[in-house]
C-alpha cells in the first residue's frame, strides 16, 4: 500500500510545487487528500469574506489540483476546511491517518513567519507526522 499524504493546496505556484512531490511519492499505490483551508485572521479586513465564499473559492482552487492528480493516475480527493491552514492540516492529517503532510514555502524568514503565520513554520513546531516542504523554484 502507498503513502497517503495530505497536501496544502491555494493555487500558489508554491502549492503546486508541493502538490507535485505529493504525487511523486504516493504514485499510483497511494492518495493524495488536497487540503484547501482558510479561515479569518484575527485582524483585519479579510475577516470579512463570507464563508460561502471561502468555499466558493477553494473549489475553484483545488479542482485543478484534482485534475492533475488524475491525469497522473495518482488516487486523490479535495477536503475544504474553514479553519486556519496549519490547524486544518493537522487535522486532516490525524481523521485521514496521513503517513506525511506536503507544503510548499516561499521562502519567509523566521521572523516573518513568525509575525504572519507561516503555514510550514507552525507545522514544523507542531506536527507529528513528517513534513515534507517544498520550497518554489526560481
Amino acid at each position: 500500500m502507498g503513502l497517503t499524504i495530505v497536501v496544502g493546496f491555494d493555487g500558489s505556484d508554491c502549492a503546486k510545487a508541493a502538490l507535485d512531490q505529493a504525487l511523486d511519492l504516493a504514485g499510483p499505490s497511494g492518495k493524495v487528500v488536497i487540503t484547501y483551508a482558510d479561515a479569518p485572521p484575527r485582524i483585519g479586513a479579510s475577516s470579512l469574506v463570507p464563508p460561502d465564499r471561502i468555499i466558493e473559492l477553494g473549489k475553484k482552487v483545488t479542482g485543478e489540483a484534482l485534475q492533475t492528480a488524475q491525469r497522473r493516475g495518482v488516487p486523490a480527493e479535495v477536503i475544504l476546511e474553514d479553519e486556519r491552514p496549519a490547524e486544518a492540516l493537522l487535522n486532516v492529517a490525524a481523521r485521514t491517518k496521513a503517513d506525511l503532510i506536503a507544503v510548499g514555502t516561499r521562502g519567509e524568514s523566521q521572523l516573518t513567519g513568525l509575525l504572519l503565520g507561516s503555514t510550514p513554520y507552525h507545522l514544523v513546531h507542531r506536527a507529528t507526522l513528517p513534513l515534507l516542504v517544498v520550497p518554489l523554484k526560481t
